[in-house]
């Protein structure tokens, strides 16, 4: 079933009956028709326009002041995030590129080339004299991605080459246009002219550094189109720290296993393995990392940065890591025992919360008991909890009531609801185990201490849980 496109992208299904009447109308009722629906929108009558005149002049001047209109609309000064009733205009700015988006739709066109290049033109410069551009920047982005699309079959590919370079270099990389984005529409002409463009802007030298640069991001760009892996580790080698999971990617992708292990070494000496979350273009995610150490014959390398994980972060995230290299090196009950006894000693002066999560990923719930009654539960007294409904309920009961008495230190009534559920939690553990008596006594000597807490007297009673007795 075909669609068609309304208000803030919504498509709406052409029914079958309103086909039936389109393909039962002649050739001048459908032109009427099509007339008549146009008047009703000057984004319909544009869009008819454009497809009647590739370079109708005024189609363009009503889209250009468009672009203009909505981004003088645009405030792009600092606001409270909370609230909500800020209107920085950039929702204008998106519906204009949204109308471009629906006239491109239907193929390349000069006219929303134009448009497209004007409006990059008009971000780039408002993003010189605004410390929060980037709030346009899911704007710049779109705009960046249907340029790509608009210049596909450009009538002079060489003059669009060395705009695309000029661009760049102007605005320094915002809005991001990259070459990848532009590179269909060159011909030999246009390759020609844009290498020779970018070389002759210098960049590339020792202190080369693709990110910050935008003349060094076009030389590593040409780099990887060229498939020259090396000109591209250089680029991405010459700043103060190396872009040590790029330079990884790249070789990865090339096929050279010692090169990578070689660059690995080299990250680990500079503490640039980590998590995935945390690895930025210096970081080497320590997944790829250890599967490189273990495929280049280096297990000793790989549970070595998997114990370094594990000693800083003490995480479950990082015990499963540690576990899946362990077995893979044939030495899982080796590094279990290591890691449980590093957490033990680390729980003498941290609590035991990180030993409770261990025990409790491990799938040990007795031990993790043991570590509370050690060095207590800390932050991992929920997690504890809803591991112990089953197997250990009056031990959870009994801790959901500490938590209680912890939490009503000090009043609070909006904390009050969530206490007063943990407290139903309580008494359905004590339930469990045959122990509901315990629960409802606790319940009711809390209801004499606070008494003259009105608020959570009231969400007490709105649970049902058991009255003061009368005196």
């Amino acid at each position: 079933m075909k669609n068609v496109i309304g208000p803030g992208g919504v498509r709406y299904p052409v029914k079958p009956d309103v086909e039936r009447l389109l393909r039962s109308m002649d050739r001048r009722a459908l032109q009427s028709l099509v007339l008549e629906m146009a008047a009703y929108s000057p984004e319909a009558m544009r869009s008819l326009q454009l497809r009647a005149t590739p370079e109708d002049d005024p189609t363009a001047s009503e889209l250009l002041s468009a672009v203009d209109a909505a981004l003088a609309g645009v405030d792009l000064d600092y606001h409270d995030p909370f609230y909500e009733g800020v209107d920085d205009g950039v929702q204008g700015v998106e519906e204009t590129v949204d109308e471009l988006e629906r006239h491109l739709d239907g193929g390349p066109h000069p006219v929303v080339r134009r448009v497209l290049q004007h409006l990059l033109t008009r971000l780039g410069d408002l993003a010189r004299d605004a410390d929060n551009a980037d709030a346009l920047i899911g704007v710049a982005e779109r705009a960046s991605a249907l340029f790509g699309r608009a210049v596909a079959g450009h009538p002079d590919p060489v003059s669009l080459a060395r705009w695309v370079v000029g661009f760049r270099v102007e605005y320094g990389g915002w809005p991001s246009l990259t070459l990848d984005a532009v590179a269909h529409a060159f011909d030999e002409p246009a390759w020609d002219a844009y290498r020779a463009g970018v070389a002759t802007l210098g960049g590339g030298g020792p202190a080369a550094d693709p990110y910050p640069s935008e003349i060094d991001r076009m030389l590593l760009e040409l780099a990887d189109h060229d498939g020259d892996v090396e000109r591209a580790v250089a680029l991405l080698s010459g700043g103060d720290r190396p872009y040590y999971r790029e330079i990884f990617r790249r070789l990865r992708d090339a096929g050279r296993p010692a090169d990578i292990l070689a660059w690995l070494d080299q990250a680990v000496t500079q503490g640039c393995v980590d998590v995935a979350w945390r690895a930025g273009p210096t970081i080497v995610p320590v997944e790829d990392a250890v599967d490189a150490y273990l495929e280049g014959g280096r297990p000793d390398a790989a549970l070595a940065i998997a114990r370094t994980l594990f000693g800083r972060d003490l995480s479950v995230d990082a015990l499963r890591l540690l576990s899946h290299v362990a077995e893979r090196c044939g030495r899982q009950d080796e590094q279990r025992t290591w890691a449980f006894e590093q957490a033990t000693l680390r729980a003498h002066s941290g609590g035991g919360a990180h030993l409770v999560r261990l025990h409790l990923a491990d799938g040990n719930v007795t031990h993790a008991w043991e570590a509370v009654d050690a060095f207590g539960a800390g932050h991992a007294w929920r997690e504890l909890v809803e591991a112990s409904e089953d197997g250990f309920p009056l031990r959870a009961a009994r801790l959901c009531l500490a938590q209680v008495l912890e939490s009503l230190t000090t009043p609070d009534s909006k904390r009050y609801p969530a206490i007063v559920d943990l407290l139903v939690k309580a008494r359905a553990l004590c339930d469990t185990a045959g122990h509901r008596a315990e629960a409802d006594a606790e319940i009711t000597r809390l209801r004499g201490v606070y008494r003259r807490r009105p608020a959570l007297m009231s969400a007490m009673n709105r649970a049902g849980l058991p009255l003061l007795a009368p005196p």
